[in-house]
């Protein structure tokens, strides 16, 4: 899998200068600075909380009017006062071209649009699978996951491991696990 992008004019070519989707890998760039997290959701809720610890301010940008993450990780947030939630809004664009500066919101319900000065963006709005090349063999779900079971068997002879099976969690150890059914199982073929 992949991070989903917002699909922004200019965003991949500043994917690692000024947007990252890891604040265990890229937060401490931001120590002192100011970031927006893209996303309500658990994923986005706890990236904005690691971020809250060393970061001068974080914006939350939520395209809906509430969040979807887990009420306890809300609860935390709301407490702390370099947190602040911008809800049904979405980014309509990055500000700068050779170096990230910021990003354009517009607000869904109110259709006010403005620009947001900030040091770095903190995309957390999902992955998708990279998947599609294999569309005509492989039998995929509605959303490019691969269908298979937790034997990792496609069918004769074909076996899928990691996150781009069709399951209920997808971390590196369940990954890893998968690796080790899948060859196991191609082992007693």
């Amino acid at each position: 899998v992949k991070h989903r992008m917002l699909g922004l004019e200019g965003e991949e070519e500043l994917v690692g200068n000024g947007i990252s989707f890891c604040a265990v890998c890229d937060g401490a760039f931001y120590k002192d600075k100011t970031v927006a997290i893209i996303g309500g959701g658990n994923s986005a809720l706890v990236e904005a909380g690691m971020l809250s610890d060393t970061c001068k301010k974080v914006y939350v940008v939520q395209n809906l009017d509430f969040l979807t993450g887990e009420k306890k990780l809300q609860e935390t947030l709301f407490k702390k006062m370099n947190v602040e939630f911008i809800l049904s809004t979405v980014v309509t664009g990055i500000i700068g071209e050779a170096e990230f500066e910021g990003i354009a919101l517009k607000n869904e319900k109110t259709g006010d649009e403005r620009r947001l000065p900030i040091d770095g963006m903190f995309v957390a709005i999902g992955q998708v699978p990279v998947t599609k090349d294999f569309a005509d063999i492989l039998p995929l779900d509605e959303y490019g996951y691969v269908k298979a079971g937790e034997d990792c068997k496609v069918s004769e002879g074909i076996y899928i491991a990691g996150d781009c099976r069709r399951k209920p969690v997808r971390q590196l150890t369940t990954a890893a696990a998968d690796g080790t059914v899948a060859a196991t199982l191609v082992c007693e073929e």
